[in-house]
């Protein structure tokens, strides 16, 4: 499932507004069990830092350089929050479709960095959710968000992580079923030696199936929860959530 525009930006701007609720009550210095070696400040300094980030890009049309160290005067919620203001701002700005760069160079319009973004936010609000010890239900990922995170992390950063010369280790036919939803994916190795794991139409045969919830296959593959959440039908299938998926 691939979310529209509008869609896109409501659930951003609901995950962004999650991120600075949990930033506010952050200490700064709780440890973020998914990001070895950061805190939470670490981790709220590096999501405004990459809004900034794709904001100049949306409204410059040009790449950018990564962030420099931010300097930050004000509280860390305060800063982070006005980071997220001007993304949703530059993202009203720019149609949708007109053409702005992005890192993965695929599908080089305004949307990407939409969708990206909320997948930016979403899964760094489960990592300061995870930090300030929050339950699960807490996370605030939906079904549709997490099935469009799916999408997202096999069309775009299987590709990147190929380019990068970390391949996600597809062995086989492997459908991603979701048990709560309708959809499902099925990613298959490569043509070539050399290339990313593709996205195969849906109807096609499987060889092994992995399943779990949206939100489950979403996280799992984001290495933000142990795939001991996912049932597998085989080594094949485990071996796309045991090797490298995302940077």
């Amino acid at each position: 499932m691939t979310l529209d525009h509008a869609r896109t930006l409501a659930e951003l701007e609901a995950a962004v507004t999650r991120f600075v609720e949990l930033a506010d009550v952050s200490v700064g210095d709780e440890p973020v069990p998914s990001c070895p070696g950061w805190t939470t400040t670490d981790l709220v300094v590096h999501v405004g830092a990459i809004h900034r980030w794709a904001a100049a890009t949306l409204l410059s049309g040009q790449r950018q350089a990564v962030e420099p160290t931010p300097l930050i005067r004000v509280p860390l919620a305060e800063w982070y929050s006005g980071c997220a203001a001007a993304l949703l701002t530059a993202l009203d700005a720019v149609d949708p479709d007109e053409p702005v760069p992005n890192f993965a160079r695929l599908r080089e319009t305004a949307a990407f960095w939409a969708r990206r973004q909320l997948h930016e936010a979403t899964v760094h609000a489960v990592d300061a959710a995870q930090a300030l010890g929050r339950f699960e239900p807490e996370w605030g990922v939906t079904g549709d968000v997490a099935a469009d995170g799916v999408e997202e992390v096999i069309g775009v950063f299987f590709p990147r992580m190929t380019a990068r010369g970390q391949r996600p280790d597809v062995r086989a036919r492997v459908r991603l079923d979701p048990i709560d939803r309708p959809e499902s994916w099925i990613v298959a190795p490569s043509s070539t030696p050399t290339g990313p794991p593709v996205l195969v139409h849906v109807d096609g045969e499987a060889d092994t199936t992995v399943r779990g919830t949206a939100g489950e296959l979403y996280l799992a593959l984001w290495g933000r929860l142990p795939d001991t959440r996912l049932s597998f039908d085989s080594p094949e299938g485990r071996a796309v959530l045991e090797g490298p998926t995302v940077p």
